[in-house]
């Protein structure tokens, strides 16, 4: 789905010009450079002259997930049963305003999610028991069509379009609610996921900015005429014409451009296959080349159904942007590798919110040393490393689908995506295993780990050597390091924490294993519950709490066990003030709530580590530095036969992957 109207008229007037054949050619207006692009794309499938690149297309072609045939909308709303459901963004007000105007305008019969429940984010290929329980509901109670809501956030808008996408899969007509600004995101949840139009009803503004009585008014005299013609007027096939946008029906391998790298560059650009950055045009003898360093043929699948397009991404694809990226050819089995990784949902869970997790790959193992992948001082600047994540910018652009402003929903954008590997013998040498042995794998597997972090640079210096002021300096660290900026969500989210290799020296010398330094941290890692009231009641993203309850009820309610967004109940205790607030706090004992969870699902290979160590940075300098993000996932970079892989590398002018084994 296209959601820039400028690049969606220039890539619509560039097809035209290719069929009607213009020949005007100007460079003085962004319209005559469409006109010479458009007359050299005529000339796709001849020879190309010199200096002129036959290009293929990075993005797979088509969704995974057949469009169904979506219900038809309602004559009339008359005496109809209709749901309201989803709590986000004040949905609590306009939802009860809604529901007040249908019954006294229709007579309509009314359920409340209290009563009906919800999906959450719906997967057409594998609906959760959440969802198929939902789908059950509605047809029991004779619902006739649902309204969900509130988007105002790239997480929630998932959430809260899921319940529309469930009612629309079992042939109930439904409206989502949303914010202006996330309008084009609920479409495109929808379009992805299988139905062609999710109808929507815009909310001028930002939910959380007003009062809820302006909140009311805007339900009343804005919404619900939106709602009412969303569920009561048909489907249009212009509708879905544009919701669907540009889609093509090129084979994966055909040339779709010829031209010179500059007009090759503008190709890219205004159809939306490039990051803004200059790309390496890629062809199809090129993508030959680079697929001899995988161990998989051009159509063999990677990895499919990758939200939120739901592409099926072979491996001809991912090479298309290894090429675009920059990346050399023996590059391939971490390229490889990372698309596996946008495949699990522990990774891509948080990459559309409003809050800007920035993605980052660790490579580690003997891949890694015989790249180069950096781990010293300045390391993400490294060329090898700033190559791999100029991949993960592109693979998250045409391989999994993700669009700025469309589905991926940074309120101040987002950082470019980085990678950088793990000083391996300093790990084995303070007694430690290396981060992906300790996540299942043996220690000369090569590994690629997927991750992404909320924050950047501000490190902790560490001037002192004895371990527990260490670890507590940490601890202190990690609490304020958290999710959502204050922390008003989940106070024990992931987190990936470098050292370098003096801090974990000196770490080392009192916590022997990762294990005994997570259990410290675990116990010692503790907030305020103060704090953690504060912020999640004066800086909460879903709902206005303090206009339903006092701060001294919140704080009695988290500490009592209560449920709040995305954790089922804090962790609270009574325990000693934290060393670094003694001489702050006039108590010993205060109520503090736990920051850092235990690492859980210790299947091999596959285990979810919560909190990661990852000795790196060099050794110039005592620091460490909290990444709060996501979850993080590894896969294993699989090479070609041993043989193979040495032989390519060897006429690279690499020595052996053996070499580079560690004991």
């Amino acid at each position: 789905m296209k959601t820039n109207i400028f690049k969606r008229t220039l890539s619509l007037l560039l097809s035209l010009l290719c069929l009607v054949g213009m020949l005007t050619v100007s460079m003085t207006s962004i319209t005559a450079i469409e006109n010479d692009v458009a007359q050299t794309a005529e000339a796709s499938n001849e020879a190309p002259t010199k200096n002129e690149y036959q290009i293929v297309s990075p993005v797979p072609i088509g969704s995974s997930i057949e469009p169904i045939e979506q219900p038809a909308r309602l004559d009339s709303l008359e005496g109809k049963t209709i749901a309201l459901v989803g709590g986000s963004f004040s949905a609590s007000v306009t939802h009860r305003v809604l529901a007040d105007m249908l019954i006294a305008e229709y007579g309509c019969n009314i359920y409340f999610m209290e009563e009906i429940g919800k999906s959450g984010t719906y997967n057409p290929t594998k609906p959760s028991d959440k969802s198929k329980e939902f789908q059950q509901k509605l047809i029991n109670y004779g619902v006739d069509a649902v309204i969900s809501g509130n988007c105002g956030c790239g997480i929630c808008t998932v959430k809260e379009t899921g319940n529309a996408l469930a009612a629309e899969y079992v042939g109930i007509p439904a409206v989502v609610v949303g914010a202006e600004t996330f309008i084009p995101q609920i479409e495109s949840t929808g379009f992805n996921n299988g139905v062609p139009v999710v109808r929507t009803a815009a909310y001028p503004g930002a939910f959380a900015n007003d009062e809820t009585s302006v909140q009311q008014q805007k339900a009343r005299d804005i919404l619900y005429d939106q709602v009412v013609t969303g569920l009561t007027t048909q489907i249009t096939q212009e509708e879905i014409d544009r919701i669907a946008g540009d889609a093509s029906d090129a084979a994966y391998n055909d040339v779709i451009f010829t031209g010179s790298y500059q007009r090759v560059q503008e190709f890219y650009e205004v159809k939306e296959m490039s990051d803004g950055l200059p790309v390496v045009p890629p062809t199809n003898e090129k993508i030959e080349y680079y697929l001899q360093f995988t161990n998989m043929t051009a159509e063999e699948v990677v990895v499919e159904n990758v939200p939120p397009a739901n592409k099926v991404i072979y491996a001809y694809h991912v090479a298309a942007n290894a090429i675009m990226a920059g990346c050399p050819a023996e590059y391939m089995p971490i390229c490889m590798a990372i698309t596996r990784c946008f495949g699990n949902g522990n990774f891509y869970k948080s990459l559309a919110s409003t809050h800007g997790w920035t993605p980052y790959v660790l490579v580690s193992g003997p891949l890694a040393r015989q790249l180069g992948i950096s781990y010293e001082d300045g390391m993400i600047n490294e060329e090898a490393n700033k190559l791999i994540g100029r991949f993960v910018s592109l693979a998250m652009l045409n391989l999994a689908g993700y669009k700025i402003k469309e589905n991926r929903m940074g309120t101040f954008g987002y950082m470019q995506p980085f990678c950088f590997a793990e000083d391996e013998q300093t790990t084995i040498n303070i007694g430690w295993n290396p981060y992906h042995v300790n996540n299942g794998f043996d220690l000369n597997d090569s590994v690629i780990t997927c991750g992404s972090t909320l924050t950047w640079g501000n490190p902790v210096t560490v001037g002192t050597t004895d371990p527990e002021k260490a670890m507590q300096l940490l601890a202190w660290d990690c609490t304020e390091k958290q999710q959502n900026g204050l922390g008003n969500t989940n106070p024990w989210e992931s987190r990936t924490i470098w050292m370098t290799k003096d801090v974990a020296t000196t770490i080392a010398t009192g916590y022997t294993t990762r294990d005994a330094l997570e259990n410290a941290l675990i116990a010692t890692a503790r907030r305020p519950l103060w704090m953690r009231t504060y912020a999640h009641y004066w800086a909460n993203t879903g709902s206005k709490i303090h206009m339903n309850t006092t701060f001294d009820e919140h704080y009695a309610d988290i500490k009592s066990g209560a449920s709040t967004e995305n954790v089922a109940a804090d962790k609270v205790e009574t325990t000693a003030v934290p060393q670094w607030l003694q001489g702050v706090v006039p108590f010993d004992t205060i109520d503090t709530t736990q920051t850092i969870n235990a690492n859980t699902d210790a299947q091999k290979r596959q285990k979810v580590i919560t909190t990661g160590f990852v000795v790196t940075g060099g050794d110039i300098s005592s620091e460490f530095q909290v990444m709060p993000g996501g979850d993080c996932v590894s896969y294993e970079a699989y090479l070609p036969s041993t043989g193979t892989w040495d032989n390519l590398m060897s006429g690279l002018g690499y020595n052996s992957l053996e070499s580079y084994y560690l004991n």
